[in-house]
């Protein structure tokens, strides 16, 4: 049962994702003969290439032309009429300077200049708006990839937009230049693992075009969307007829295996654990689900991934510690819901081996841990064994505010390469913190930050506005946290509440005051849905709220200038090479001075 395990576009392309590299290396470990392809990277790399530029603009310029021959012109008309003739201007120079643009991202001694570093980031968003230019209105970015429809939510619409040539490049890249890289003939299984919305399209794409080309394939689908909406596929035979023969929910890695044994031996799927599958026209699934330990889950392999391909100067290989979360708790989160409200870790001293081995293996010093949350029992434990080691290593990771997290913890991590954390703040007033179940307060929040900043460590940001209830003084109040510590907090991410399918406020919408849950029948697998709530802000007001809070930012938070320009591997880089106090690399200038300049 030879197994080709791909991951699809649409994602950063900073660094490789871990689901493929578990599952690869799980079913290695149980004798079969599995490989990975990272097909997200390997799509840029043909996005962001003059050959395909040339196409957009001849597709641009065919566009431009058949609306130009319309008796009448709709304000939509006029509009795209703009938007292509703008693009095609700007053509000719971003086709020229594309694959400048990927060396200076590759390369340390270009990436590492601000000024150049600016303009390749601008080349290739450019590059990229002509692909979207041109197949609108469909929109594709660094981290996403939009339908225009909306039919990323919904089972009903995705086979119509991946089977739109007019509208999906997908296709053309896949059909062109992917898949002939692959001999299919040779699988017997094809995993699809879709960890993002973004994902949703290119990765259905994909599998419709195998499920038609090589009907000997078994097409298998997998990842927290398909986990979180299992439901929701109850009765969807079309869309099996359409994508896929299963499709396996939550952990993959043992049920991926249980699912090649029965293919091999010709055996009836009923028994196997986290499977929805299409049996005789019906849409099963079944009900028996398993979780393995996960220190008993071998360690990622990134062998077969195209690593010079990534857009980095160095490989950022991503770990895991844990999974699940230790926590658990947070009243808007699904984390936990995904992994079976089960939490495991790594032991301290493997997961420091794996560090070792991987660093020395791939020639890098940087990594970006993937768990929702590093408890700081674990990170003291960690950070002792890296520096009884002298292991050298950067690293980010995200938290979670506790009020055990003391100087002695920062400095200790510090020393241990954690450079750059990235906090769940979420809110700063007490009572929206306790509705949320955050297990921490406002000065618990100010005294972890206080305490890393002093350790010299970088310290962002994640919050919202409009949880259910929370009032614009209590948004207010927030704002004002960030305006009052901008010397611990060095940059922050703001946002709107989104309310996600299965998490507490869901499944207890009383409790938040949320009057009413609007389902859209259409949009049957959207992970955020629309409410109503009686109590607090309205949705507006949440977003006239962020807004407020992205206008302060702009004015007292200068770092924010680089941190909006950079992902997060890229900003570890920068923080690694010039310091927290000075990411341009110029002696004596400060943070303002510097992102001014």
């Amino acid at each position: 049962m030879k197994t080709l395990i791909v991951y699809p576009p649409q994602w950063y392309p900073s660094q490789p994702y871990l689901s493929a590299p578990y599952l690869c290396s799980y079913l290695r470990a149980k004798g079969w003969d599995a490989r990975q392809r990272d097909f997200n990277i390997e799509s840029y790399d043909r996005f962001l290439s003059p050959e395909w530029l040339e196409i957009v603009a001849e597709k641009m310029r065919a566009r431009l032309e058949t609306i130009r021959q319309k008796p009448s012109l709709t304000i939509q008309d006029k509009s795209m009429m703009d938007v292509l003739s703008t693009g095609l201007k700007f053509s000719v120079p971003i086709i020229s300077q594309v694959e400048e643009a990927k060396k200076v991202m590759r390369t340390p001694d270009l990436f590492f200049q601000l000024d150049s570093y600016r303009q390749a980031d601008m080349i290739i968003k450019s590059a990229l708006k002509l692909t979207s230019d041109a197949f609108a209105p469909s929109v594709l970015t660094l981290s996403t990839f939009e339908s225009g429809t909306f039919a990323e939510e919904s089972t009903r619409r995705a086979p119509e937009v991946c089977r739109d040539l007019a509208a999906n490049p997908y296709i053309q890249v896949y059909e062109d230049y992917l898949l002939p890289t692959e001999r299919w003939e040779d699988y017997d299984v094809a995993g699809i693992s879709i960890v993002g919305i973004s994902q949703i399209i290119p990765g259905l794409t994909l599998a419709s075009l195998l499920k038609k080309k090589y009907p000997h394939l078994h097409i298998v689908l997998g990842g927290p969307i398909f986990s979180v909406n299992a439901g929701q596929l109850a009765g969807q035979t079309k869309f099996f007829e359409e994508f896929c023969h299963s499709i396996v929910t939550f952990e993959g890695e043992e049920p991926l295996h249980q699912l090649l044994t029965s293919l091999k031996e010709g055996k009836n799927l009923s028994e196997n654990p986290n499977l929805i599958y299409l049996d005789e026209g019906e849409v099963k699934i079944n009900s028996q689900r398993v979780e393995l330990r996960f220190e008993d889950v071998p360690g990622p392999t990134f062998d077969g991934l195209p690593m010079d391909k990534y857009l980095s100067p160095y490989p950022i290989l991503p770990i895991l510690q844990s999974r699940g979360c230790y926590w658990g708790k947070c009243t808007f989160c699904t984390h936990s819901y995904v992994y079976g409200h089960r939490y495991g870790k790594q032991r301290t001293e493997a997961m420091v081996d794996e560090m070792d081995a991987l660093s020395k293996k791939y020639g890098t010093k940087y990594f970006t841990w993937s768990d929702e949350a590093v408890s700081p029992h674990s990170l003291n434990d960690v950070s002792e064994e890296i520096l009884e080691r002298g292991l050298d290593v950067r690293s980010l990771c995200l938290l979670k505010f506790e009020k055990v997290m003391d100087g002695g913890l920062f400095k200790k991590m510090k020393d241990a390469g954690f450079i750059f954390l990235m906090f769940g703040l979420e809110s700063a007033n007490d009572r929206i913190l306790a509705l949320i179940d955050k297990g921490a307060t406002k000065a618990i929040e100010r005294q972890a930050l206080r305490h890393s900043a002093d350790a010299g460590i970088w310290n962002h940001c994640f919050l919202f506005f409009g949880f259910p209830t929370e009032t614009r003084e209590e948004a207010k109040e927030t704002i004002d946290f960030l305006r009052d510590n901008t010397d611990s907090i060095h940059s922050f991410g703001p946002g709107v509440f989104l309310l996600n399918r299965d998490s507490s406020c869901y499944q207890f919408p009383e409790k938040f005051s949320i009057t009413k849950i609007i389902q859209d029948a259409d949009a049957d697998v959207a992970m955020n849905l629309d409410f109503e709530i009686d109590v607090g802000m309205t949705r507006n007001e949440a977003k006239e709220m962020n807004a407020a809070c992205i206008r302060m930012g702009e004015e007292l938070f200068p770092s924010l200038d680089i941190w909006g320009t950079m992902p997060r591997e890229h900003f570890l880089l920068y923080l690694d090479r010039y310091g927290k106090s000075d990411l341009s690399g110029n002696k004596g200038a400060s943070e303002k001075e510097l992102c001014k300049a």
